[in-house]
């Protein structure tokens, strides 16, 4: 990391040396300057993390430095001197932007401590920048890997109501990358920087799902022995994602409709709302529609939160993009595992693209990973690919779409563990691990 800059400002030229040496010797890249007006023609030319001026000069003031430091750079910090006459001064300066100030007789120990100080927070600063940058990255939009007209409309969806607040409704089939979406639409947004809480309603038994989502206070049940925050407190700010929205009871769906309503939560076991500040994301594997129509889903909660639907196709609508994926995905499995970048024949890539892929995107990643790591040559073949030459003919009509894919399903498995049983000799533990199963899974028996 680069030293910290700073800019020394004072028309003693005896004190200013004086700590132009200090901070010299505490490694910072040090500037002095005599004036108010030479530090500013300085301060055009350059660039300083900080500040540090007398108040009282001939040719220009600390204040006038201050506020014309303040807006060219508005994050650069800056240290006002200041004589024990001068107190109130030196407090004005705060209110305009100074971050500290320093009494005479001088002490350069605070001095130090004060730049010690400045330089940590610059570091945690871009710490902090550098992990944002990292999470867009991550989560960015163009990890929606997809060419084909149906993902245009998504993007374009995604790329309209990021930078809103609106409520929407994400539709998909498992795998086809919902939270990907969610998270995209969170860490390009305003939001960016403040939370962004996942929470899987199928996962979320009925009897603890209030205060879960909402908090409970001390005493409000038999083991609550301290006040918990809910998902909705710790997301302010932010954006919550509700994942498998109709998994919800009745009962909770109808606080949840409260809380979008009235903007504010309300614990389990107090009287006391809380206000919040939450984006509201959520996603379903079903036709919410279909869910209102059967009961599962409250009519006035779907109606709250669709105010934007983004449907996101399951692959067999866009065999096009099969390649697209496969491709990301073996750049993806490269660098995890830090190899060469294998290769699909042309053989492979139409397997691929003929199978009926009833898990989606995630399935798709996963069946390229299985081959990566399970198969030496760096061109991977058909056969690297296992189960999906078998069962690679589309799906029968008239067969429900249910028991197609539990079919699938078990074909792919008894493939997959028939590879991974060569591929260890025999040894059934090695096969489980190699597969991420366990070694007592129903289709070892």
């Amino acid at each position: 990391m680069h030293p910290m800059r700073v800019l020394v400002v004072d028309d003693e030229v005896l004190i200013r040396k004086m700590f132009v040496r200090v901070l010299q010797e505490e490694g910072f890249a040090v500037t002095g300057a005599g004036s108010g007006a030479e530090a500013l023609a300085i301060f055009e030319g350059d660039e300083f993390d900080l500040v540090i001026t007398d108040l009282r000069m001939p040719g220009g003031d600390g204040l006038g430095l201050l506020r014309g430091v303040k807006a060219k750079r508005p994050e650069t910090e800056v240290v006002v001197i200041t004589g024990y006459g001068t107190i109130q001064t030196a407090v004005a300066a705060i209110k305009e932007g100074a971050y500290n100030y320093i009494t005479k007789p001088l002490n350069k120990h605070e001095l130090l401590r004060i730049a010690h100080e400045i330089a940590e927070k610059l570091e945690l600063r871009g710490r902090v920048a550098q992990l944002q940058s990292q999470l867009q990255e991550r989560y960015g939009l163009h990890n929606l890997v997809g060419r084909a007209p149906v993902m245009q409309r998504v993007y374009d969806l995604i790329e309209r109501v990021r930078n809103s607040d609106c409520n929407v409704i994400i539709v998909g089939e498992s795998g086809t990358g919902k939270e990907l979406a969610a998270r995209a639409i969170h860490f390009t947004g305003p939001r960016a920087e403040k939370p962004f809480v996942a929470v899987n309603c199928g996962a979320l038994p009925e009897t603890i799902a209030e205060r879960e989502l909402f908090g409970h206070e001390r005493g409000a049940f038999t083991g609550a022995v301290r006040t918990q925050p809910g998902y909705f407190e710790t997301a302010h700010r932010g954006t919550i994602f509700l994942d498998e929205l109709p998994e919800l009871s009745p009962a909770t769906q109808v606080r949840l409709l409260r809380v979008l309503q009235q903007r504010e939560i309300l614990r389990v076991g107090s009287t006391q709302p809380i206000p919040i500040d939450v984006r509201v994301l959520a996603a379903t594997n079903q036709d919410p529609e279909e869910c209102v129509k059967r009961g599962t889903l409250r009519e006035d909660l779907y109606y709250r939160l669709n105010v934007v639907t983004i449907v996101l196709p399951p692959l067999r609508e866009r065999p096009d993009d099969v390649a697209w994926l496969a491709e990301h995905f073996l750049d993806k499995c490269a660098q995890k595992l830090r190899q060469p970048k294998k290769s699909l024949t042309v053989g492979a890539l139409d397997v691929l693209r003929n199978y009926a892929w009833p898990g989606n995107v995630r399935e798709l990643e996963n069946v390229i990973e299985r081959a990566v790591v399970l198969c030496h040559p760096e061109v991977l073949e058909a056969g690297a690919l296992p189960g999906l030459a078998v069962v690679s003919v589309p799906v029968q009509p008239g067969v429900p779409l249910g028991q197609a894919k539990r079919k699938l399903q078990d074909s792919f498995e008894r493939d997959s563990i028939a590879q991974a049983l060569r591929a260890s000799e025999g040894n059934v533990t090695r096969a489980a691990q190699s597969l991420g199963m366990a070694r007592t899974a129903r289709m070892f028996r």
